[in-house]
C-alpha cells in the first residue's frame, strides 16, 4: 500500500497496484494497462510568456512547472494515464550538464555543437558545476516541494548515448568519426554514460524524497530505481556497428538501475535482435515512425518482444485499430496508449478494452 495521496491521482493506491503487476506479467481488473486519451476542450489560454522562445521559461522552477502543467491541458488523461510532471528544460538534457549549449525554442530545447572530432572529448565532462546542472538541481527541488501530494514527480530525460555525441559533435561530424574510429567511439560513449549512472544517482533522492517511487516521461511508474536508455540516433547503424560501437555502453546503462526502460523506434528494427538480448531492459517501449510499415504489419515485432519475456509498451494506437492489437498479443505485461475523441468515447473503450482482455486471456489459457 501507498502511504501517498495525491489531488490529481485520486485512485494512486489501486493504480500503483496496476503498474507493480505490469511488471511482474500480471492483470489486474481484467484489462491491460490502458493509457487512454483524449483532446481536451475549452483548454486554458496560454500566458503570453509561455509561447516565447526564451531561456527563462526553461530554467526558472516556476516558470517551468506552470509550462509543463499548461502543456499537459491539451488532453484529458484517463483510466491508468495519470497525472506526471519532467522536471527537464527539455530532451537529452545530459549533453547539456556537459558542455553543451542548449538553444531555448518556442517549443523545444536543442543543443549546438561543442567539438568537432574525438580528438576534443576531453571538453565533454559531466560536470556538477555546469550551470544548467546547477539549475535542473533547482528545478528538481522546486518540482518535489510542489508537486508532492499532487502530481508524480518523473526522472530527469536524460536521452542516451548516440544522441548526445550527435548532439555535441554534430550529426555528420558523429557519424563520420563512429566509422573512421570505432574503438574511440565505443569509449567515448561509455565514458558519458557512465558520468551520466552518477547523474541518476544525484537526481533519484531528490525525486523519491516526497514522491511515491518514479515515473519517466513516457509515463511508467516504478516503486524502485527506473531509467529510461533510449537511443535514437541508433537508425544510422548496421546492426554490426552497433553491436561493437554502442552496445557496450546501453548495456552499463540498463544495468544500473532496478527496473530499466528502452525507449524504441521501429525505424531502427535492424537492432531489436540485439536490444532484446539485454537482460537488464524489462521493458520496451514500442514507437511508430512516420517512414515504417503500417503500424498493425509491425505485430510480429511486438511479438518478438513478449517471447522473450519484455513487457511491451506500445504507442500510439487509434481507436480504430485497438482491437486488432490486442487480439494478436498477450495482455500480461502490456500496454497501450489510445486516443479517442472525447470523454465518452474514452469511457466506451475502457469497457471495450477490458472485454478483449477477458476474451484474449481466455483464448491464450493458465499460464
Amino acid at each position: 500500500m501507498s502511504n501517498y495521496d495525491y489531488a490529481r491521482i485520486p485512485d494512486w493506491a489501486h493504480l500503483r497496484e496496476r503498474y507493480l503487476a505490469a511488471w511482474e506479467k500480471r492483470v489486474l481488473d481484467d484489462r491491460i494497462m490502458a493509457h487512454i486519451q483524449n483532446p481536451t476542450f475549452g483548454r486554458p489560454e496560454p500566458e503570453p510568456w509561455m509561447l516565447e522562445a526564451s531561456a527563462d521559461k526553461y530554467l526558472d522552477p516556476a516558470k517551468l512547472l506552470k509550462l509543463t502543467t499548461w502543456r499537459r491541458t491539451a488532453w484529458h488523461w484517463q483510466i491508468d494515464l495519470f497525472e506526471y510532471r519532467v522536471p527537464s528544460y527539455g530532451p537529452n538534457v545530459f549533453i547539456g550538464f556537459c558542455g553543451a549549449q542548449p538553444v531555448f525554442g518556442e517549443n523545444t530545447v536543442w543543443h549546438d555543437p561543442l567539438i568537432s572530432s574525438l580528438d576534443e572529448a576531453d571538453k565533454v565532462h559531466f560536470d556538477e558545476d555546469n550551470r544548467y546542472w546547477r539549475a535542473h538541481l533547482e528545478a528538481l527541488y522546486y518540482f518535489s516541494e510542489h508537486c508532492a501530494g499532487d502530481v508524480q514527480l518523473a526522472a530527469t530525460d536524460f536521452g542516451g548515448p548516440t544522441d548526445w555525441i550527435a548532439a555535441v559533435m554534430g550529426t555528420e561530424n558523429f557519424l563520420m568519426e563512429t566509422i573512421a574510429r570505432p574503438e574511440e567511439m565505443r569509449d567515448f560513449a561509455l565514458r558519458l554514460v557512465a558520468e551520466c549512472n552518477q547523474a541518476y544517482d544525484l537526481m533519484y533522492p531528490i525525486v523519491t524524497s516526497r514522491n511515491d517511487g518514479i515515473c519517466d516521461w513516457i509515463p511508467i511508474w516504478s516503486d524502485r530505481p527506473m531509467g529510461t536508455v533510449q537511443d535514437d540516433m541508433a537508425i544510422n547503424f548496421s546492426p554490426a556497428m552497433y553491436q561493437e560501437v554502442f552496445m557496450p555502453a546501453i548495456r552499463l546503462m540498463a544495468a544500473h538501475t532496478e527496473h530499466t526502460v528502452l525507449h524504441w523506434h521501429d525505424g531502427a528494427a535492424q537492432h531489436l535482435d540485439n536490444l532484446l538480448k539485454v537482460d537488464e531492459i524489462d521493458l520496451v517501449k514500442f514507437g511508430h515512425d512516420p517512414n515504417s510499415p503500417p503500424y498493425l504489419e509491425l505485430l510480429p515485432l511486438m511479438q518478438r518482444i513478449q517471447a522473450v519475456g519484455k513487457v511491451l509498451f506500445i504507442g500510439i494506437v487509434e481507436a480504430k485499430d485497438a482491437e486488432s492489437f490486442l487480439m494478436n498479443l498477450d495482455p500480461r505485461g502490456l500496454y497501450m496508449i489510445i486516443e479517442t475523441t472525447d470523454d465518452e468515447a474514452t469511457l466506451r473503450m475502457e469497457e471495450k478494452v477490458r472485454q478483449l482482455t477477458r476474451q484474449r486471456l481466455d483464448e491464450l489459457g493458465p499460464t
